[in-house]
């Protein structure tokens, strides 16, 4: 399955403007991501990502592959047996090395794209993000709520969107 996504790295002072205005009686959901890799790292120099979601108590391993130039990003699931203990990444030889507790806040969610607004603890650093994922041949809607989105709460975008995330 392919995965089309754009994100923004946010400040704190940006998220808050963008969850009192975006954010009210809207949906939550917390999830809490694990990261298996080598103790060198060899999976995330290759631009892979290999990931056990714990969500809705239900876990879900998957392997995703990220392009270099695109938004774009390969997922293929993983088999998950006993959570973090016992799964497809273990089998691999790869080590739990950190997790990343995300508390969503869904903005839109329809079939074209889902907008959600992140707050992210990893390693004990906090960060804040808004991400929109959407169908193929549809990237120009995201790029335009990127911009209804900074006009409305007086943003200014610092950076261009990014390709990989941390959690």
């Amino acid at each position: 399955m392919n995965e089309y996504e754009k994100k923004l790295l946010l400040t704190r002072e940006e998220y808050d403007c963008l969850l009192k205005y975006f954010g009210k009686r809207k949906s939550w959901a917390r999830q809490i991501n694990y990261y298996f890799d080598t103790d060198d790292f060899s999976m995330n120099r290759q631009n892979t990502t290999c990931r056990i979601r714990l969500k809705d108590g239900t876990y879900q391993g998957t392997l995703k592959r990220h392009t270099a130039t695109t938004e774009r990003s390969e997922e293929i699931d993983i088999a998950v047996r006993n959570g973090i203990f016992d799964n497809g990444f273990t089998d691999m030889g790869l080590k739990l090395q950190g997790y990343c507790v995300t508390d969503r806040c869904f903005l839109l969610k329809n079939t074209i794209c889902d907008v959600v607004l992140d707050w992210n603890d990893y390693l004990g650093h906090v960060d804040y993000e808004l991400e929109i994922e959407y169908a193929p041949g549809y990237e120009k809607p995201p790029i335009s709520f990127f911009r209804f989105i900074s006009m409305s709460c007086e943003l200014t975008i610092r950076v261009a969107f990014f390709q990989r995330n941390k959690c």
